[in-house]
């Protein structure tokens, strides 16, 4: 497959991929416990997409699958044109890339909401916040990257503290065939490490700094910075 044109604007605050120290297998346990987060989905008043610039196809046909199975009145599918230096993209937002892959006309009940201005995890609730009324919400289910899954939660419940939530895991694909980035292998590939540690990264400097409330993660983080600090 012919990858997208390549954008040299904006510079990411943390590196998508950066260098990874050394990772012990209890490392890599409390990575896993501290990045992923995972809840089975049920009937819900929402389901929210978080944007991304890759699989669009894919996460259009879950969703799809997600809509026949469970009764969900509202879907609200973020992402505008990524600009981050170094990213591959299309012209067009990531949430409208998701939206065409979607036959709308199978679910005359449902409906869409499109975000197309957002180009991260915290804009894509901020900017979607004038299009729905989040504090109503009682069971929300979210679609977001694997290893971004309890960012995305975190982020989420910012605005919807009282919700219910579950979600939908997107495992991307690594640099090794056959072994994508999820909860239970992505520490098999450098692809995946780097994704991982940079996580890790996001909750030391946006969480710190309030993008999302690390509270109800503070134990699991205060661990892997134990463990870090015993490698010093």
């Amino acid at each position: 497959m012919q990858r997208p044109n390549i954008t040299e604007n904006k510079i990411r605050e943390i590196a998508k991929l950066p260098e990874v120290p050394f990772l012990s297998e209890d490392l890599i346990k409390n990575l896993s416990d501290l990045c992923f987060y995972q809840s089975p989905i049920m009937d819900s008043n929402i389901l929210f997409v978080f944007g991304s610039n890759i699989l669009h196809k894919e996460i259009a046909n879950e969703l799809t699958r997600t809509l026949k199975d469970f009764k969900i009145p509202t879907v609200v599918i973020t992402g505008g044109i990524a600009n981050y230096s170094a990213s591959y993209f299309e012209p067009i937002a990531e949430s409208e890339l998701i939206f065409s892959n979607i036959e709308k006309e199978k679910f005359p009940d449902t409906h869409f909401i499109i975000e197309k201005e957002s180009k991260n995890t915290l804009e894509n609730v901020e900017f979607s916040k004038p299009l729905f009324d989040f504090s109503k919400v009682q069971n929300l289910i979210f679609f977001s990257h694997s290893y971004a899954s309890m960012r995305s939660y975190l982020t989420l419940k910012k605005y919807c503290e009282n919700a219910n939530f579950s979600n939908y895991q997107i495992n991307i694909t690594s640099e090794i065939q056959g072994i994508t980035v999820g909860k239970d292998n992505w520490y098999k590939t450098e692809h995946g490490r780097k994704l991982v540690w940079g996580e890790y990264l996001r909750f030391k400097t946006y969480g710190v700094r309030g993008d999302f409330s690390i509270k109800e993660v503070q134990t699991k983080l205060s661990i892997v910075d134990d463990i870090i600090n015993d490698y010093e």
